[in-house]
């Protein structure tokens, strides 16, 4: 199960997501926050997942939000709503599931991807 920006591969009773935009060391942008969240859910009520292990395609893990997201005064919702709608609900997932989850750390890791 995939989209561009985020990846899942179910493998042995662990969850692989990868952050997948590595033409921008996997920087965030909407549409991967809210794939991230999905992800997360699918992994949560999915009883073959027993471990979730988050990784960065490419050279970098994660280099935090996509500044061009919030330079562009078109897509820039604001900079609490983004931490309210985009960061606030991931942390929260992951802190709520019941099952481990290991950040599989490679290159930059900057930010929010921190």
């Amino acid at each position: 199960m995939s989209n561009n920006s985020i990846e899942l591969r179910i493998e042995n009773n662990t969850a692989w997501i990868t952050l997948n935009r590595p033409e921008v060391f996997n920087s965030f942008n909407r549409e991967m926050a809210l794939s991230l969240q999905a992800r997360l859910d699918d992994c949560e009520t999915n009883t073959e997942v027993r471990a979730i292990v988050i990784k960065g395609s490419g050279k970098a893990f994660c280099a935090g939000q996509d500044l061009k997201e919030v330079t562009t005064p078109e897509l820039n919702p604001g900079f609490k709503k983004i931490l309210e709608e985009h960061y606030n609900p991931i942390i929260s997932r992951i802190r709520s599931i019941e099952k481990p989850i290991i950040a599989a750390v490679n290159g930059v890791a900057a930010g929010a991807g921190a």
